[in-house]
């Protein structure tokens, strides 16, 4: 797999491939893109910023809506800026074909509260290339996620 540089996911992202919404140029590192907070989940509600507590667990959905096209896949990364506050992300893979926002979870495990708003980047989202078209897509193996925008905790399929 090939990683994808940054001339080359602003080519996909201008042709609307990769992030087919509120995506931002300044977000475009040499190989991958910063995700930013849309919606953050704490303690049964959300909102645009939140307190967060030590040894508290929270949910955001990225503002980024994704639109992977059939032969790339995504790998998701704590920025490193909050990993050394304490904070631990629990991530999965971006499938290919995978089209919709992403809910992400994140720990705060530090001794210290951690204010957390609408906008900051969080993590990135590192694009590999396939060698070639899988045999089945994300959304025609099992697609529990696609298209679902916001905060989402359960499948679409439940």
């Amino acid at each position: 797999m090939v990683v994808l540089r940054d001339s080359r996911i602003l080519e996909l992202c201008s042709s609307g491939n990769l992030i087919a919404e509120n995506f931002s140029p300044e977000s475009v590192t040499p190989n991958g893109y910063d995700l930013r907070v849309g919606k953050i989940r704490f303690g049964g509600a959300e909102g645009d910023e939140f307190t967060i507590p030590s040894n508290s667990h929270f949910l955001i959905s990225t503002q980024e809506y994704l639109k992977m096209p059939a032969t790339v896949m995504g790998q998701i990364w704590i920025r490193s800026s909050f990993s050394r506050k304490g904070i631990l992300g629990s991530f999965g893979a971006v499938e290919a074909g995978y089209c919709g926002n992403l809910t992400l979870s994140f720990f705060n495990l530090s001794s210290e509260t951690l204010v957390v708003t609408k906008g900051q980047r969080i993590a990135q989202i590192v694009f590999h290339e396939l060698d070639g078209y899988p045999e089945m897509t994300y959304p025609e193996r099992s697609g529990n996620y696609q298209g679902m925008r916001g905060i989402n905790i359960k499948p679409k399929n439940e």
